[in-house]
């Protein structure tokens, strides 16, 4: 499944990096198929069982969270967030008209991507935090945040990344439902999809199992925390745990989550860019070669840059992730579709093979 093609690609994406790991997974009803090019955890039976940073692919949890609190009748895609946080109304309203969890699901809120105001004031008092930006930033930043936020640009019509909305979202579920976010992960999806290896705090044990990430001056990225906005990207798993998660995805082990995790697949009509939509937080991107769309979401941290996404018609799902250093030109191209991001053009390698 993981052909000589593969390994060349993987091999010509840590060539000029620092210390670099790159790790490629991939799922189907034959089973699941792992290959990894590791510079430090070199046992290969092990790579599985190792921890990587999911980053914004967190989202697509905090999208199925949603889906399963709607098909338990507890809220509505299209009530109002300020039916449960009423004091920040003014940052979530434009021209009569109010965010709702579908708006932040889908990124049309029209709120900005970050507090970065609040994010660089923070990283100057702390220097020491500049490879985890989002340690000092807490739920009262957040708070205060949403108090003195007015919105500007008028709601549903344009996508915009946000991953202070994302983190809003993943923060209001959790209090509907009594618990905090990573409690309400662990109750409501992980446990259900037998999940044991997949969290957001870590602990000294669990470090020894964690993949190191570099930085271009070859320095030791620590683990990222983002105590205020975990539903946008904090959460930490394994290769094995994340296959598992997209063999229910594809339908390959029967859930009670099936039909809020299909509701999560359901196409909001919402245009990314040229052939890519949205669902409830997973991307839907049409490509010329496959009748079937792909829905995949991409995290990047400090550390890592992780791919996961599958065809659900074509029962096949793949993850990569890696600890490449990316160059400003690289990332520019990213930004304007000259190539594709960090990860998706061996995931698409391995989905045109696939479907071949």
């Amino acid at each position: 499944m993981i052909s000589k093609d593969i390994t060349k690609l993987m091999k010509k994406e840590i060539s000029n990096a620092k210390n670099a790991s790159i790790v490629v997974g991939v799922v189907t009803k034959e089973g699941k198929y792992i290959e990894g090019l590791m510079q430090h955890q070199t046992s290969k039976e092990h790579i599985k069982d190792l921890y990587f940073e999911i980053g914004s692919t967190t989202k697509a949890f905090t999208g199925l969270l949603l889906a399963l609190l709607v098909k338990e009748g507890k809220i509505s895609l299209d009530d109002p967030i300020s039916k449960y946080k009423p004091e920040y109304k003014n940052a979530l309203s434009y021209l009569d008209k109010e965010v709702t969890f579908r708006h932040l699901a889908t990124h049309t809120s029209r709120l900005p991507r970050e507090d970065m105001k609040t994010i660089r004031s923070n990283l100057k008092k702390n220097k020491e935090e500049k490879n985890n930006p989002y340690k000092s930033f807490t739920e009262d930043h957040l708070h205060q945040f949403y108090i003195n936020h007015t919105l500007k640009k008028e709601i549903g019509k344009k996508w915009g990344y946000s991953n202070i909305g994302i983190g809003l979202l993943g923060n209001t579920l959790a209090e509907i439902v009594g618990l905090s976010y990573e409690e309400a992960i662990k109750s409501y999806i992980l446990e259900p999809l037998n999940m044991k290896d997949t969290f957001i705090t870590f602990n000294d044990e669990q470090m020894d199992r964690y993949v190191k990430a570099y930085d271009k001056k070859g320095k030791l990225v620590p683990p990222i925390e983002l105590p205020a906005i975990n539903g946008a990207g904090a959460i930490k798993s394994t290769m094995d745990d994340m296959l598992t998660f997209l063999e229910y995805q594809i339908g390959l082990k029967e859930t009670p989550l099936h039909q809020a995790i299909s509701l999560t697949h359901v196409n909001q009509q919402i245009k990314i860019m040229k052939q890519q939509e949205i669902g409830l937080c997973w991307m839907i991107e049409n490509v010329k070669w496959s009748e079937h769309p792909i829905i995949h979401h991409g995290g990047t941290t400090i550390g890592f840059h992780t791919y996961c996404g599958f065809i659900k018609e074509k029962e096949i799902g793949i993850v990569v992730y890696s600890t490449i250093q990316l160059s400003i030109f690289r990332i520019l191209k990213m930004l304007v579709g000259l190539e594709d991001f960090v990860n998706a053009n061996i995931a698409k390698h391995i989905f045109k093979k696939y479907i071949q």
